[in-house]
């Protein structure tokens, strides 16, 4: 329940020379859409729309260019995993910054003070 996958009517259609595959849109951004475990740029797309609702992303594909989308979709998982579990650093480092800034404050103005 904590990672569902956010359902929608939207499919990508991904068309070749010998075949055509009809997969369901798991989610999308402002910049792609993921389904079927790549990631594909909605720039790339033609957009129809169903009159039941949802839409039609047509994707002409080259073998080469699901790899690439593929290997989008895997960076941007692990980048995510990645500064997900970076945050507690992170932040733990900003606030040894907050303290050593307070001091530096504190020191100067005993300083001016005296």
């Amino acid at each position: 329940m904590l990672f569902k996958k956010r359902t929608t009517m939207d499919v990508a259609i991904l068309v070749n020379d010998r075949e055509i595959r009809e997969v369901p849109v798991e989610d999308e951004t402002g910049e792609a859409i993921f389904a079927g475990g790549l990631s594909l740029p909605k720039a790339d797309a033609q957009v129809r729309y169903f009159p039941s609702g949802g839409r039609a992303y047509i994707y002409g594909y080259t073998p080469e260019y699901l790899v690439e989308c593929e290997n989008v979709a895997r960076l941007e998982r692990s980048t995510v995993l990645r500064n997900l579990f970076d945050y507690g650093a992170a932040a733990r480092t900003a606030n040894i910054q907050f303290y050593v800034m307070m001091g530096a404050l504190i020191i100067t103005i005993f300083l001016l003070r005296g």
